[in-house]
């Protein structure tokens, strides 16, 4: 039997999540809808709740409220305020410190930093998404030149404006492979996201010229500040398109000499591309992974599938772990008990198989539990 490597004691540092709502969800269809990415009513409403996650779920809420069934679970929590059950469940989880992306839930639904901190005992830096940036900066310009001063401004100095790094959705506009453009083509189509704005009073940047030419005025404050970009790459909704949300999309950018020192966050594990993005990992400088154990909604074993692949080649102080937990607490929480259940033991196949002796492993765990992201987000260490 292969060896189990127990980091029950680690502190997660959560590489990638975002904030809990201020107002917390009820009712048995709004409660299933948090875990599904399909926007079927029937799936949301009834076959959510019959895949291997939701069922385990639901098993080990049952266990840590005391009680039975999923109306049991709803009552236990909504018997709870917001900030009673993130403290309750992100002390049992033991969650050190968090990294939020800001750009959902929206700020004026989401719990605030300061009352977060308060209930959670975490530490927390914060993450500016960009195309919800860019999106209110092309509504507030009428001419590209202000446009593009707007963004320059705005990344100017971000650890100033109080965020540690970027996070990109470019994979929801427009696909990972982020292009250079010519300025006619970039002014083109800036005007048509323009008329949008105005016509609408919104803008949403499926305008690829515009949007990639965007993303790398980003880039470049990013190589020249040290800071990470995350992106989404793989699973979600089906906004998403897969064929285009490939780690092996964001190839130019990583063989970029111009953002070699602007860290690269593959998240969610790339599932299901999860060999490239280990792969890109064990390749590249400024490539690391995330492995995320609440979303994707996955089962034990194809959560272990994708840890085999990234602890099996990528080197470990590249690797990350997350929960990209949004809404409500639980996730954060099950992800953190998941986390460590199933890097423990792949660690574990990795002593008995002879790659790392124990004391190896151990340390494997904390770096990809915690270090990892201490050191890349700029956390205070004695904080979190």
């Amino acid at each position: 039997m292969p060896s189990f490597i127990d980091l029950a004691d680690v502190p997660v540092v959560d590489n990638h999540c975002h904030a809990i709502d201020a107002q917390q969800p009820t009712g048995l269809a709004n409660w299933r809808a948090l875990f599904t990415e399909s926007p079927d009513p029937g799936m949301r409403a009834r076959e959510a709740a019959d895949t291997a996650f939701y069922r385990r779920l639901t098993r080990s809420l049952e266990a840590f409220y005391g009680v039975s069934g999923e109306e049991g679970v709803l009552r236990a929590r909504e018997g709870r305020s917001t900030e009673e059950l993130v403290g309750e469940l992100f002390r049992d989880a033991s969650i050190g410190g968090v990294v939020i992306d800001t750009g959902y839930p929206a700020p004026d639904k989401a719990m605030g930093e300061k009352e977060f901190r308060a209930a959670s005992g975490s530490d927390y830096v914060a993450l500016l998404r960009l195309e919800v940036a860019f999106q209110k900066l092309v509504v507030k310009h009428d001419s590209f030149e202000d446009l593009v001063e707007g963004v320059r401004e705005l990344v100017a100095d971000v650890r100033g404006a109080g965020f540690a790094g970027f996070k990109s959705i470019a994979a929801y506009r427009t696909g990972l492979a982020i292009e250079r453009w010519s300025d006619d083509d970039a002014r083109a189509s800036y005007a048509q996201a323009r008329a949008e704005a105005l016509s609408s009073g919104t803008v949403r940047l499926g305008h690829k010229p515009l949007l990639d030419t965007l993303l790398h005025l980003a880039f470049d404050a990013a190589a020249s500040q040290g800071l990470p970009v995350q992106f989404h790459v793989g699973y979600g909704d089906p906004d998403v398109d897969l064929r285009k949300a490939s780690p092996l999309e964001l190839r130019s950018l990583l063989e970029d000499p111009a953002y070699r020192s602007m860290p690269i966050v593959l998240l969610h594990g790339c599932w299901p591309y999860f060999r490239e993005g280990a792969y890109l990992a064990s390749v590249y400088g400024n490539a690391y992974l995330d492995v995320s154990y609440a979303i994707p909604f996955l089962s034990i074993a194809e959560m272990t599938s994708m840890t085999r692949a990234a602890l099996g080649v990528a080197p470990f102080t590249k690797l990350m772990y997350s929960s990209d937990g949004s809404r409500v607490p639980e996730l954060n929480w099950i992800a953190a008990k998941d986390g460590r259940r199933v890097i423990g033991s792949v660690l574990g196949e990795l002593v008995a198989d002879g790659d790392l002796d124990a004391d190896e492993a151990r340390r494997a765990g904390e770096r990809i539990l915690r270090d990892n992201a201490l050191q890349l987000y700029g956390f205070d260490a004695g904080r979190a």
